[in-house]
């Protein structure tokens, strides 16, 4: 049952403004509203409001009475059913008559005539809680009057009446919606019902794409307030990155989370916000700050591993997994991320095992099982990788994807195969060239017809200075898999290095189509583009790179490199 219907007041004609207050109908709608508000308190006790809506020149919006309705008339209006009372009032020059109705039988219970001044217009509410508390019987003491007076109370008095319109879907008269927030903050900025009221205003505006600068423009001064609640750093975040300004939502979001600490999905999310922002420093600190609390969750550790990676800090990011290699019931995202990492550390079995454990809660997942196929293969366990990979296939891998698990299928499928390219590999990544040469021809004569063997063959022959024949093995491993990236970005590397560039760039852009999330195509791009004068375009592939995880060190290395072909 409705408890209390509450109508917005009647304003008496010839009522004249008075400066640094709200205006006469902005008071008619907004008293009654927190009159409404203070009798529901924390919940919903029954009461509601009710402004006059109606249409004007064909056009929806708030009615001005200039007198009151007849009780049985305000029981016909609200449509509510049975209340056990309804109120309204009628402002006029220095006073208030309210009244209080019976919702059954429309007899006036209480009427009563109350001092009112516009510029503290709140003053007569907590008369006027008291009244409607003894009517219905409800115990306890009314609410203190607000502590805002004259225009800051005006403008947010104006300010709720704004979002009350957007609310309503009638817009804003006076054409620009953030003008009372913007008033608001000037004379109010640290109140925090000032600072409520500017946030949910934000949100609603925000829904029109046109006004997202303007938001914007109008929180950005809020991100550095010391006063600001943590609630409100939250909420101001999320607008703000709604807004279109990341990289102050980012910054709130993280005087949040660093206040909250204890917030897993807080912390988790400000995280992957910086990360995207590749303020990889901030993530580590917000991270370790929720370790030495015993706060972090998996899902932030692994973010920041990430961290690490980026950064080039290996060995921390070795130390993290191996905390994250205590966990038996990981989330998906989080196991794939372990097992990558684990496969470049040359951590094969602890690989194989998170990623089995993880599909044997949810075997849906076709990274994992790819990933799981690269593990048994540096295992030896040509079948076991061959069925991973197989399953990989089958649940349907992401295009980026699908021709390296083909690739591995075919190393895999071949009974040491895998065994001769790996032992190719070590010897190259020991600069041991004999020992890989040999290990090359091995390779050769037990595989021609594989194009990762040619691949390798280029690798030897470019690093032992036979360009030639790098390029005719490359060319060979290409014609037998034309999707073969590594084979495109290593053809490409030749050719650039040769004065060959605009062919070489060819390859490495057809690389980087390949695999686009792989860096060193990237890298090799950038340098071959300044070589031909396209400056501004290597320095987009530079940070790509960088974005992608490349070392540090050889992003600024190319970074140099590409300045100093401008001059």
């Amino acid at each position: 049952m409705v408890e209390a219907i509450v109508y917005a007041f009647a304003v008496a004609d010839g009522t004249a403004p008075i400066v640094g207050a709200a205006p006469f109908d902005v008071l008619a709608r907004q008293l009654p509203r927190r009159l409404v508000q203070r009798l529901n308190g924390d919940g919903d006790r029954g009461v509601r409001f009710f402004p006059f809506l109606g249409t004007l020149g064909g056009k929806r919006g708030f009615l001005r009475l200039g007198r009151r309705f007849e009780p049985a008339q305000l029981l016909e209006l609200h449509k509510q059913g049975s209340a056990r009372l309804v109120c309204d009032g009628m402002l006029r020059a220095g006073a208030l008559v309210w009244r209080a109705i019976d919702g059954a039988n429309a007899t006036v219970l209480r009427e009563v005539e109350l001092p009112f001044d516009p510029l503290r217009p709140t003053e007569v509410l907590a008369r006027l809680q008291f009244e409607v508390m003894d009517l219905l019987g409800w115990s306890g003491h009314p609410e203190a009057a607000s502590g805002l007076e004259g225009p800051a109370l005006g403008w947010l008095l104006i300010l709720k009446d704004t979002l009350l319109r957007l609310e309503a879907g009638i817009g804003d008269e006076g054409g620009d919606p953030l003008r009372a927030a913007r008033e608001c903050l000037a004379r109010a900025g640290n109140d925090r019902a000032v600072l409520d009221a500017v946030l949910d205003l934000a949100g609603h505006v925000l829904r029109s794409a046109d006004q997202r600068g303007a938001v914007a423009a109008l929180l950005r001064p809020l991100v550095d307030s010391p006063e600001l609640p943590t609630g409100l750093l939250e909420r101001l975040g999320a607008l703000l990155l709604a807004a279109g300004d990341e990289a102050l939502a980012a910054t709130a979001t993280l005087r949040a989370a660093r206040a909250e600490v204890e917030r897993t999905e807080l912390v988790e999310r400000c995280v992957g916000l910086l990360f995207r922002l590749e303020r990889y420093r901030e993530a580590c600190d917000l991270v370790e700050l929720a370790r030495e609390r015993g706060v972090a969750s998996v899902t932030a550790i692994a973010q920041y591993a990430a961290c690490c990676d980026r950064l080039g800090e290996h060995g921390r990011r070795t130390e993290l997994c191996t905390v994250l290699l205590r966990e038996h019931d990981l989330p998906v995202a989080v196991a794939r991320l372990l097992v990558s990492f684990l496969l470049e550390d040359h951590r094969p079995g602890p690989a194989r095992a998170v990623a089995e454990r993880a599909l044997g809660a949810d075997p849906s997942q076709p990274v994992l099982h790819l990933e799981l196929g690269r593990a048994c293969l540096e295992l030896d366990d040509s079948a076991k990788a061959t069925a991973a990979l197989n399953q990989a296939l089958k649940r349907g891998l992401p295009p980026e994807h699908e021709a390296r698990a083909r690739r591995l299928l075919r190393l895999a499928t071949r009974p040491g195969l895998w065994r001769l390219t790996h032992a190719v590999e070590v010897a190259l990544a020991a600069d041991d060239l004999d020992v890989a040469f040999a290990a090359v021809v091995a390779l050769a004569r037990a595989a021609r017809d594989v194009a990762e063997t040619w691949l390798l063959v280029g690798l030897v022959r470019h690093k032992r200075g036979q360009e030639h024949r790098a390029e005719c093995a490359l060319r060979r491993a290409l014609r037998r898999d034309e999707g073969l990236a590594e084979a495109h970005n290593r053809l490409g590397i030749l050719l650039v290095s040769q004065g060959r560039c605009e062919p070489g760039i060819e390859h490495l852009e057809r690389a980087h189509a390949l695999e686009p999330g792989e860096p060193s195509p990237m890298l090799h791009l950038a340098q071959g583009l300044a070589l031909v004068g396209r400056v501004d375009e290597a320095r987009r592939f530079v940070q790509l790179a960088a974005r992608a995880g490349a070392a540090p060190e050889v992003v600024e290395a190319v970074r140099r490199e590409i300045l100093s072909s401008r001059h």
